[in-house]
């Protein structure tokens, strides 16, 4: 049966009208609820403008944000108990307005988003290009050029600027107004010269606090004059970025609890918020879709966060043939979450809580759900088996606040008491039902001012032909995280296969960066003496590398690192006086570096720490071995 097309010029008039195409959208999914046909919802190509003055509201909980302040969300373009419903674009081109969730996909099924572009009308991402600095004869002052189209406000002779948001069409008042820094701890920088972007202290930025006043030029030219000196990161060509992220109030984009959800040849200009969230959903595909700025504005910033965040998910999550430049933070982060352990109330049951603050208010487990207990201090499988959840009382439910809840399972508890004799709570357990295979592959991802894929799931993993340029911090991170952002995920079937990775130095950054870095995180970060992840393959991989290591990983067993080509880049920055460390492994076992190449006069080493001679092999190939506190 061939599906039923539905024209939205049927709803509204013609496309390219300064229509508010949200309230319309909602209308059309009111109507089609139920219906038992495929349905092809279609967007005749031009321009939509979706406003939050009459878009549907909800009251939910999001991972990853500051929820508890912000319960309700404005969705533009709410999808909401569908299936079988494919948004066609026809190359269209959709602007969203405000600070709000553009996207939201909720108890869904068979969706899928194609052949169109977003982005926000104004960013809640503001920039300014350095044009010229002054800094001689006890004059200081720099210049700025904002992006055309930005409203703002400044207070002649003053040293305060405010960003605002484009007026609505309905009260002609500004959605959000922010001052300079937006009160953030941090500000991110792009040098095109070079292709970085890495953050900066708000004070070596455009709006330091020895800034004397701010006077207009022109429209959209600035000059902010300085006592003293000129703030440390303001040279010419910057381009500064300013982003709330002490207030992530929404996600730009939400699937939850949702299945079979696919976006494909997608253009994403702009995600206001935590990035394009996956929550408690399954079987969600990114194909050909691009996380970009757009340049043809002028901006240089693709999200508010980051690019893909994924908590809590099942089936295979894939993303294929992407792109993502630009964003704030990590272009992918996948994990499940840990909840910690905080009272047992009978032999079956447990109370736990979301640990961090942004962790809140969502239900994380279900009736039939299977769950596994971890030891914060060791993280190991002490408690193997896996148990199933036979009760729940979700938080905010019977008088729970929105951290709390209450588990029952079909089994006793595996352990008596919840906390150590300094009062800490020492347990955590996980949904394991909500932990996805991942297929990352054929992406690009480059000018990243954070990592470039964070992921951590028990099912298989495979990172493959992927190409990675001017990551700020570590290209791959694999953490497991028990104590700060309770990011849970011990790997047990990992392979990353096929990439290009390019590791430059970052003129005055001074944190660790290796190209893969496997670093957990347990009760006070105190490391753990048993392998916490294990089965990562590292093969067939090219790093072209100017400094830092190959691969420094942490509590694993079971890691083959075989076949990559690993090139010096000049000029080379050794990372100690006398060896290349390449590879550094701390209390891994059965380790395997064969068959690696290594361009030019590399001394290649690996540096192993608390590990016995035996759980190094070292086959094929000429690389040292450095014992450093081997136990």
């Amino acid at each position: 049966m061939s599906a039923r097309i539905i024209d939205v010029r049927e709803y509204v008039g013609e496309a390219n009208s300064i229509k508010d195409y949200s309230p319309i959208v909602h209308k059309i999914f009111q109507e089609i609820k139920g219906t038992k046909e495929d349905i092809i919802l279609s967007f005749p190509k031009g321009i939509y403008h979706f406003y939050p003055d009459h878009a549907p509201k909800r009251a939910f909980h999001t991972s990853n944000t500051d929820t508890r302040r912000h319960p309700i969300k404005t969705v533009c373009f709410l999808i909401e108990e569908q299936e079988n419903v494919t948004i066609e674009g026809n190359g269209s081109f959709f602007y969203f307005h405000g600070d709000v969730m553009g996207l939201g996909i909720f108890h869904s099924k068979n969706i899928r988003l194609q052949n169109f572009s977003w982005d926000y009308e104004v960013s809640t991402l503001s920039e300014l290009v350095v044009e010229k600095t002054v800094g001689e004869n006890g004059c200081y002052y720099a210049e700025y050029k904002l992006e055309e189209h930005v409203p703002y406000e400044i207070s002649e002779n003053q040293p305060y600027f405010y960003w605002l948001s484009e007026r609505s069409p309905y009260s002609n008042d500004y959605y959000w107004k922010e001052e300079g820094a937006k009160n953030d701890m941090v500000i991110v920088g792009f040098d095109e010269s070079t292709g970085v972007k890495r953050r900066y202290g708000v004070n070596e930025g455009p709006f330091a606090e020895n800034r004397l006043k701010i006077e207009e030029l022109e429209r959209s030219h600035i000059r902010i004059h300085y006592n003293d000196s000129l703030p440390k990161a303001v040279v010419e060509n910057r381009v500064f970025e300013f982003c709330k992220v002490i207030d992530r109030n929404t996600a730009g984009a939400l699937i939850w609890e949702s299945e079979k959800i696919s976006l494909s040849n997608v253009t994403i200009h702009y995600l206001h918020g935590f990035g394009f969230l996956v929550q408690m959903s399954g079987d969600i595909t990114f194909q050909s879709t691009e996380f970009i700025p757009n340049s043809d504005m002028g901006k240089h910033g693709s999200s508010f966060a980051d690019s893909i965040h994924v908590s809590g998910a099942k089936g295979v999550i894939t993303v294929d043939g992407c792109t993502f430049m630009h964003p704030h933070d990590d272009p992918i982060n996948i994990h499940g979450t840990f909840t910690r352990i905080q009272k047992i109330i009978d032999e079956k049951t447990v109370e736990v809580i979301y640990a961090h603050p942004q962790q809140s208010g969502f239900p994380q487990y279900h009736i039939g759900d299977k769950v596994a207990f971890f030891n914060r201090a060791t993280m190991d499988d002490e408690f193997e088996e896996e148990i199933e959840v036979t009760h729940v009382v979700h938080p905010g439910q019977d008088k729970n606040d929105l951290q709390t809840m209450q588990v029952t399972f079909n089994k006793e508890l595996p352990f008596n008491s919840v906390q150590n004799e300094q009062g800490e709570f020492v347990y955590v357990m996980e949904n394991v039902t909500y932990t996805p295979e991942v297929v990352i592959k054929n992406s690009r991802f480059a000018h990243v001012p954070t990592r470039g894929i964070l992921c951590t799931t028990r099912r298989k993993v495979l990172i493959e032909g992927n190409h990675f340029q001017n990551m700020t911090m570590s290209t791959i991170f694999i953490s497991n995280d028990s104590n700060d952002w309770y990011e849970s995920g011990p790997v047990r079937d990992m392979t990353i296969r096929g990439n290009i990775f390019h590791v430059s130095p970052i003129e005055d950054w001074h944190d660790r960066k290796p190209a893969i870095y496997i670093h957990p995180i347990p009760l006070g970060e105190i490391p753990s003496t048993v392998p916490i992840h294990k089965n990562i393959t590292v093969e067939n991989n090219t790093f072209y590398m100017q400094h830092e290591c190959v691969v420094s990983a942490e509590n694993v067993e079971n890691l083959t690192i075989r076949d990559n080509k690993i090139m010096k880049v000049n000029p080379y920055r050794k990372n100690d006086e006398v060896h290349d460390v390449l590879f550094e492994f701390d209390r891994c076992k059965n380790v395997l570096l064969e068959g690696n190449s290594y361009d030019g006069d590399f001394a290649a080493c690996a540096r192993i720490t608390e590990m016995k001679d035996r759980d190094l092999k070292i086959k094929n190939e000429q690389t040292a071995v450095w014992s450093f506190e081997t136990k």
